[in-house]
């Protein structure tokens, strides 16, 4: 497994660089673009300025990971067929936790750096000193476990879509071959297997009684966190389930009806 993950960051090392330098460069022009702006407009639209700006770099980086977990199987899938199994004599469900585990560690690393990135800027911005984030110190030991929870959901979605996305690509593999518009019915299947884990849920969430609207609960009702609690042992549950059978459906697809 260790010899995948390193394979998979070799490879990647070049892209890494290149967005780095692009992060780099698109964090000098937004600068200097703000710089260049009256001062006084500065003073009195900082915040709407700042909000912009968070807006724009959350969606590139969003679309940045989001392209780099699609190519991440699609070209040893499409591009490189044969090769994979040659260079790493190892299972399809090795490989594919290679890939899952190679996404987390990416989108980790991709995470790290927006924040330092927002929290900078909100610095050199003068829009905020950050202090909020002192005042996870004084949450109680439920309110901990509470924001630990919602961690814990976060980065099991991820994986969750990125095995989505895995198991469009091993399903068409697996069912088209040599056919046209290859982009156009990965995405349908992709889609239909959103919809399906949408109405998955929908039925795990009628039957246990609950809903996501408990998000939506008052602030001031008495049951308010116990509400979140449930809400996000049901996320929890429901991610996991989800992303185990998903794993195992493309995992046998890689072993089973594709040449990787």
């Amino acid at each position: 497994m260790l010899k995948l993950l390193k394979f998979e960051f070799t490879r990647k090392k070049t892209v890494f660089l290149v967005a780095c330098l692009m992060v780099i460069l698109g964090e000098a022009y937004a600068l200097f673009k703000y710089y260049q702006m009256d001062e006084s407009m500065r003073y009195f639209a900082n915040n709407e300025i700042f909000g912009i700006f968070v807006a724009f770099l959350t969606f590139g980086f969003g679309m940045l990971y989001l392209v780099d977990i699609i190519t991440l199987l699609r070209q040893d899938m499409f591009k490189q067929e044969g090769y994979m199994l040659f260079m790493t004599p190892f299972n399809g469900y090795q490989i594919l936790g290679s890939k899952v585990i190679f996404a987390l560690c990416e989108g980790f690393f991709i995470g790290l750096i927006y924040l330092a990135i927002v929290v900078a800027n909100g610095k050199i911005m003068g829009v905020t000193d950050f202090g909020f984030i002192y005042e996870f110190g004084n949450l109680d030991a439920n309110e901990i476990w509470m924001v630990i929870k919602g961690i814990l959901v976060g980065i099991l979605s991820i994986v969750e879509f990125a095995l989505t996305i895995f198991l469009s690509f091993a399903l068409f593999k697996s069912i088209f071959t040599d056919v046209r518009f290859k982009g156009a019915i990965t995405f349908g299947i992709f889609i239909g297997i959103i919809l399906i884990k949408g109405q998955v849920l929908n039925l795990v969430t009628s039957l246990v009684g609950n809903s996501m609207d408990l998000f939506n609960a008052s602030i001031s009702h008495v049951n308010y966190v116990s509400n979140i609690h449930m809400a996000l042992n049901i996320s929890m549950g429901y991610v996991l389930v989800m992303s185990a059978l998903l794993f195992a459906m493309t995992g046998y697809l890689l072993e089973h009806k594709i040449n990787l």
